[in-house]
């Protein structure tokens, strides 16, 4: 009968978790944990890159991302000549040069 015992300390709150949560709060959820040990920095407080991400990863947390959220810019024609107008298709193919077929 083989029981495995946890480490004394795996049950302890870090003591930095609560300076992390409201530095993620405070930069609308979108810092990572470079940004947010840098700001802990700031505010005089020591702690590890490997620590914060460590304590973002049991907890949850992971910095908003662009692919988080939809586009919100209309997709279609906006001018003659544009990359996305019908028209520059139609010039784009005429004004490539033209080989002989072999």
């Amino acid at each position: 009968y083989y029981r495995m015992i946890e480490h004394p300390e795996a049950g302890r709150v870090d003591p930095i978790a609560g300076d992390v949560r409201a530095v993620r709060r405070g930069g609308h959820e979108r810092y990572g944990a470079g940004k947010i040990k840098a700001a802990l920095e700031r505010r005089g407080v020591t702690a590890s890159g490997r620590r914060v991400a460590s304590i973002m990863r049991r907890r949850g947390m992971r910095a908003r991302t662009r692919a988080e959220r939809s586009n919100h810019t209309r997709r279609g024609p906006t001018r003659p000549g544009s990359r996305t107008s019908s028209a520059a298709s139609s010039t784009a193919t005429s004004r490539a040069p033209t080989r002989p077929v072999t």
